[in-house]
């Protein structure tokens, strides 16, 4: 048996046994290159435009001191950017380590109304909301994704050629080929680099045994030194009078030489040994500077200006390249389509296993059937009413996003019964759900029109183009669902040639 041979298989189950949770992983991740502009799509009061901001980080303390009366262990601050213009508050609470955020709108200084927002699809992308295991999962399953694409471009002897190679219209074990080795080529690096920054940046989670054995247990110790990081231990005293952290701010502006600031990191608030972390924002740089100046809260003095090690720069290098978080919308748009090539390689790579065992039905293809009709319409049509939900739940409901998860929980749910009724109906529920979720996303822009005031397309194009972009990314998706069902139901109803027709 050849290498070529003895990777075919370990591509195909290798391929196919991952590939709906990889489609999870691939989709909400591609969604979350744009999880800040979602997530002010997600929140219309930060959609009117000419308004000055008249919030600061003292603010943000106060309401803090004033709101929150559990002993806090930290709490941290990000100021408004251009992709999210609106504070963000985060805060863990001192031994029980319970988490909390509030985003504020900085125009009123109010909080703004719950919502799960894009954040949703940067969890779902790298852990499935299932904490420590979830991410043990994801991480498997990236391993899985790196050895199916080196065995595919193993057992792929015309590489180069399947690249130039697509026939719509050949048979359908043929067209479905062209279009996995089509959309496997088009991202092959893209789709290696990524599997691999995946599961590297969360090494140290998925191995942290040698860091607990070296730093005695105490995990926090290997993060502050391997950062370059400064920590002081708390004096159980109490604290003094807080000096203002928008005039530390403004140090650490003048001395980096720029008004461009990340997170704020507020350590201990209640006791003496409190210290305010500053870290530097250059959204530029592929990987984001590690520049911190800590601070005295009380005093205000300069206590320590960190200076990562290299090593540190270049893990954090690669999470830069793996979160696309550098190099404006363009790089976004990039990864964006890239990732798209991976989820339609995946669903083509499907199909193929499908048409090869057409001839031969088992009981384990109804199930195939079945996952890939949940998954891979499941997934994008409960993404669209989790939208869809932003907009009708009332903004003031209790829980408002607990009820979107609800929201997009029920959708996917409701797909997976359909594909469950309907297994034997195959063209026409493809046809179906197609429908349905170009209708989804061609009704949301008209919903948001009549939802918010200053948020829909009519008002956006100027003042807030991203904002538009999501309803013109939502409307070309809906005409091509819609066209492709319509395209779908005219050849389920055309008539099959007779012989008068058929060609001498």
């Amino acid at each position: 048996m050849t290498l070529r041979q003895s990777m075919a298989g370990l591509h195909t189950w290798g391929g196919l046994l991952p590939s709906w949770l990889l489609f999870v992983i691939i989709f909400t991740g591609t969604v979350a290159c744009f999880d800040k502009e979602l997530e002010h799509w997600m929140r219309p009061p930060l959609h009117e435009p000419g308004r000055e901001a008249v919030m600061g980080a003292d603010d943000i303390s106060r309401w803090v001191s004033t709101h929150i009366s559990a002993p806090l262990h930290a709490y941290w601050i990000h100021g408004p950017t251009d992709r999210a213009p609106y504070w963000h508050l985060g805060w863990e609470e001192d031994g029980s380590g319970k988490r909390g955020k509030v985003m504020f709108n900085p125009a009123s200084g109010q909080p703004l109304p719950e919502t799960l927002g894009g954040e949703f699809f940067f969890t779902l992308h790298y852990n499935l909301h299932a904490g420590q295991i979830g991410m043990y999962i994801v991480g498997l399953t990236g391993m899985f994704m790196l050895v199916a694409l080196v065995s595919g471009t193993i057992i792929h002897r015309r590489i180069f050629k399947d690249f130039f190679t697509l026939r719509p219209h050949a048979s359908g074990q043929r067209a479905w080929l062209d279009a996995h080795n089509l959309f496997g080529v088009v991202g092959l690096p893209f789709h290696l680099v990524l599997a691999y920054t995946g599961v590297a940046v969360f090494v140290a989670s998925y191995m942290p045994a040698g860091a607990l054995v070296a730093y005695d247990g105490d995990p926090l110790a290997f993060y502050t030194e391997a950062q370059g990081g400064f920590h002081r231990n708390e004096m159980d005293q109490p604290a003094g009078t807080p000096v203002s952290i928008d005039g530390l701010v403004t140090e650490a502006g003048n001395h980096w030489q720029t008004g461009d600031i990340g997170w704020i990191v507020v350590e201990h608030p209640e006791d003496a040994s409190s210290v305010v972390s500053i870290r530097r924002l250059d959204p530029s740089r592929i990987g984001s500077p590690q520049d911190t100046l800590s601070y005295d809260a009380f005093t205000g003095e300069l206590l320590n200006e960190q200076q990562a090690p290299a090593a540190y720069r270049a893990y954090i290098w690669m999470i830069g390249l793996h979160m696309a978080q550098f190099g404006g919308q363009l790089v976004r748009i990039l990864y964006g389509l890239l990732g798209l090539a991976g989820c339609m390689m995946l669903v083509a790579g499907n199909n193929v296993w499908l048409r090869k065992r057409a001839s031969n039905p088992s009981p384990g293809m109804a199930l195939v059937r079945a996952l890939n009709t949940s998954v891979f319409f499941g997934l994008p049509i409960a993404s669209v009413a989790l939208l869809w939900a932003n907009r009708l739940i009332p903004a003031d409901l209790p829980a408002r996003a607990s009820v979107e998860a609800g929201c997009f929980i029920a959708a996917w749910l409701a797909i997976a019964l359909v594909a469950l009724v309907t297994r034997h109906a195959r063209p026409a529920q493809t046809r179906v759900l197609t429908g349905v979720l170009g209708l989804l996303a061609l009704g949301l822009p008209v919903v948001n029109y009549f939802t918010t005031s200053h948020g829909h397309l009519l008002m956006t194009p100027r003042h807030a183009p991203t904002l538009a972009a999501v309803d013109l990314v939502l409307l070309a998706m809906g005409i091509i669902c819609v066209w492709r069902a319509g395209k779908g139901r005219s050849a389920a109803v055309s008539p099959l040639p007779t012989s008068s027709q058929e060609p001498a």
